[in-house]
């Protein structure tokens, strides 16, 4: 299989809107009748739904459009959900105006109803994988806040409040793990946190005949807080099964590429319950964090980074395809017109689509790298403490010296490598990618370049990308209401399920 042929080919690249930028796109996540892949997009006053075609003489059907009446109205961000009485489809959008978040019924084309509560606008929505009911939003007024859609909470719809010692500035983006447990947030402050979410139990309101108003829950402290992964805003974040990938919407210094990374916060495991308290603030200290990890640790640790050349622009954001067996693709859009796409098994498995692997075996040392090392790597995939080991560059030349100063975790292994990207004496190929540098930024596995009928000297930044549930759309959308579709086959996207926990070096 070529290794081209998981990515994705553009299927269109057209205006749906006139001049206004498009901010946000998502599919709709719940099964349909006829299996069709519905997305919505929103920017400034207007709110489409689509589904793309691979048959007809259009490339997408445009099935429905609201239109704001204000001309003051800038909505940002959008979600799916659906009601739990009825199971009708529902929108959720929201914005710098108005600082309320509105629910579309899309079967009726109607507004059913507005929630206000934030003091200023709304930067991203997010549904909890618990229940459709429960909506968070993030704001300007540096706080997270979660709703319950259900009628019964129509009159205190709020029911928990993350604020106080978590972000400082206007929070950009927050998202939601699988299991509905835990929430990432990024901010204006440069600030990444990870907040322990209430249980259902814990939110439950008893349904009885009182009028007593019941307040919402406060949440005061993430249990991770940190200015360090980031220099510069985060306005992008993402669960990896207990990695994160996030982004900054520039780097410290200008003349660096910008950079998507991929990281790990020490001692946090989803599945677990929250540590006992949280980390509370003290002076000059960037990075708090209730995980267990070594004291000479900041408590997390960056294992990639993805280069991302021409996106410095402020609230431009990646897409992750990361679904049970469905091979995991990265991908985003830049300023100048173009996408990038990294197949994140490939950079686990270390090997080539397609390529046949070699037996599991011992190999013969080769020049540079000693048995003992080959040993100590053994140790490594284990989980064994080691100090130090020497690897070759590969070529003949100076071995490298890596030091190891606690008990590795297995996501780390991956960015240990003393294998050389030549042919080994069984006739098998070694592994392919030396991820041994978590400052290096890795280039794309594939690039797309849509021809548009821009100007050559004009081009569109992407603002979003989102895949399809059943992998085979992604659409981007962005500057000049510029919509590119993109399209792949159901017989590339299912891969052979590998756990991201167990980004290892193996044989």
């Amino acid at each position: 299989m070529p290794p081209t042929d998981v990515f994705p080919t553009l299927h269109c690249c057209a205006k749906l809107a006139k001049n206004q930028c498009l901010h946000d796109v998502k599919f709709y996540p719940y099964a349909t009748t006829d299996n069709d892949q519905i997305f919505a997009v929103v920017g400034g006053r207007d709110v489409f739904v689509c589904r793309p075609t691979l048959s007809g003489d259009q490339p997408y059907e445009l099935l429905r459009w609201f239109k704001d009446e204000d001309v003051d109205s800038s909505v940002n961000s959008v979600v799916w959900t659906k009601d739990s009485i009825t199971h009708k489809p529902l929108l959720c959008i929201a914005g710098e105006k108005p600082k309320q978040i509105r629910i579309l019924d899309i079967e009726s084309g109607e507004a059913v109803r507005s929630i206000p509560g934030h003091g200023k606008g709304i930067n991203d929505l997010a549904i909890s994988p618990l229940s459709t009911d429960l909506l968070a939003s993030c704001s300007e007024d540096y706080t997270i806040r979660l709703w319950n859609l259900h009628p019964k909470y129509q009159d205190q719809p709020c029911v928990a409040m993350f604020c106080g010692e978590g972000h400082r500035q206007p929070i950009l983006a927050l998202r939601l793990h699988p299991n509905g447990r835990w929430m990432l947030s990024g901010g204006l402050d440069t600030a990444v946190c990870l907040w322990a979410v209430p249980s259902l139990e814990e939110l439950e309101r008893s349904n009885d005949d009182s009028n007593e108003r019941k307040e919402p829950k406060i949440i005061y402290y993430p249990h991770f807080h940190s200015t360090e992964v980031h220099h510069n805003y985060v306005d992008c974040v993402q669960f990896y099964g207990d990695l994160i990938i996030s982004k900054a919407s520039r780097v410290q210094n200008d003349k660096q590429s910008n950079e998507i990374l991929l990281w790990k916060i020490d001692g946090f495991d989803p599945n677990e319950p929250p540590p006992s308290a949280p980390p509370i603030p003290s002076p000059d200290v960037h990075t708090r964090s209730s995980f267990p990890h070594s004291s000479r640790s900041t408590g997390f640790q960056r294992l990639l980074t993805f280069s991302m050349p021409h996106s410095d622009r402020f609230y431009f954001r990646f897409g992750l395809l990361h679904t049970p067996a469905m091979r995991p693709i990265l991908c985003m859009g830049n300023q100048e017109s173009k996408y990038f796409f990294w197949d994140l098994q490939k950079l686990e498995e270390g090997w080539d689509i397609g390529e046949e692997k070699p037996k599991k075996r011992r190999r013969k040392p080769k020049s540079g790298v000693s048995s003992e090392n080959l040993s100590r790597l053994d140790d490594l995939r284990g989980g064994v403490k080691v100090e130090s080991f020497a690897s070759s560059d590969g070529a003949g030349g100076a071995t490298r010296e890596w030091a190891m100063s606690s008990s590795i975790p297995s996501a780390m292994l991956m960015c240990v490598s003393a294998m050389p990207s030549s042919t080994s004496n069984s006739g098998a190929p070694e592994r392919k990618y030396a991820l041994s540098d978590p400052f290096l930024p890795l280039k794309p596995h594939h690039t797309i370049t849509p021809k548009t009928n821009l100007s050559s000297r004009q081009h569109f930044a992407t603002s979003q990308m989102a895949w399809s549930p059943d992998g085979t759309w992604l659409v981007g959308v962005g500057d000049f209401g510029m919509m590119c579709i993109f399209h792949r086959d159901a017989s590339v996207v299912n891969g052979v399920p590998k756990a991201v926990e167990s980004f290892a070096l193996k044989d």
